[in-house]
């Protein structure tokens, strides 16, 4: 692909490049091993059976907004029109909701895990231990932090990039500091996703728990538990939050540890959702490209 800030066709093989469903799913069983007992299986849910209340795809409500756009292993929206795509080749990508519109930001960024947005720049993880930003008007890149675990959730708070390591740990990274572990013991969590007063939430895949961290002094409670491999975390405006487990959607209040069925995904096979500040969230479909699912913080 060439580096370019304009709009280009993508070629056929992304979606060969990037990651399946399955291809993800092996690529985590793959951080669970040093995390598990031996003999640790994962499989995904297969799809529910359609029900009064879930989301179909493709419906009014589940729509495909980018059938070009492959499987991005991560999805981060800059809240202002566009999504940065991430993918397992080392490439990033922006699209533009109003127009369409998918564009290279950069390629070369190495095994990708995890992308954040934040002050035009983008926050990348990769499976090499490697914690770049990315800046979104030139492409231009710089590292952060090296030599970590294996990297997976990204996510900004204040002037700290947090990010998750197949270790159990979210390190912090601060701008001009050095990596520091901030907190330990929270199994494998693919994503990070932090509220308004700067509690971090995870969620552990091997113990079906959610988490969330004091990330300043390392303290950790479960939120909600006895969930299967839950493998996506998101905050909303309101600081409830959203998780996935296998199709179905959860949510959980963390000021009363009310946790509610939010929606079942019918007809689509997801791994993760970005939620967005304006309520929507988005995911990739397998290799069917980038969808938009709307209205799940209304229900």
């Amino acid at each position: 692909m060439v580096r370019s800030g304009t709009a280009t066709r993508l070629p056929l093989d992304r979606p060969a490049r990037s990651l399946t469903r399955r291809g993800r799913t092996l690529g985590v069983a793959l951080a669970l091993g040093a995390l598990l007992a031996s003999g640790a299986t994962m499989t995904l849910a297969g799809p529910a059976v359609a029900a009064t209340g879930d989301i179909k795809c493709p419906s009014a409500e589940c729509a495909r907004i980018a059938p070009a756009a492959g499987s991005p292993v991560a999805i981060a929206s800059d809240n202002v029109g566009a999504l940065y795509l991430a993918y397992s080749g080392g490439d990033l990508l922006k699209l533009d909701l109003a127009t369409g519109t998918l564009s290279t930001v950069t390629t070369g960024l190495g095994n990708l895990r995890g992308v954040a947005v934040a002050d035009g720049s983008a926050y990348i993880t990769n499976f090499d231990g490697v914690l770049q930003q990315v800046t979104l008007a030139t492409g231009s890149r710089r590292t952060l932090a090296s030599g970590l675990p294996s990297l997976f959730g990204v996510a900004r708070f204040g002037t700290t990039t947090y990010v998750t390591d197949g270790n159990g740990e979210i390190v912090a990274v601060p701008d001009g500091g050095t990596s520091r572990v901030v907190a330990t013991g929270l199994g494998f969590s693919y994503g990070l996703a932090f509220d308004k007063a700067g509690f971090a939430y995870t969620a552990d895949m091997g113990q079906g728990r959610i988490l969330q961290t004091n990330v300043s002094t390392g303290a950790t409670r479960v939120l909600a538990g006895e969930n299967y491999e839950p493998t996506s975390i998101s905050v909303d405006g309101n600081g409830l939050v959203y998780f996935l487990v296998g199709d179905e959607v959860k949510r959980v209040n963390p000021a009363t540890g009310a946790q509610a069925h939010v929606a079942n995904i019918v007809g689509l096979n997801i791994f993760s959702f970005s939620l967005t500040a304006s309520g929507e969230a988005y995911t990739a479909g397998g290799s069917d490209g980038l969808w938009r699912l709307s209205g799940l913080t209304s229900r």
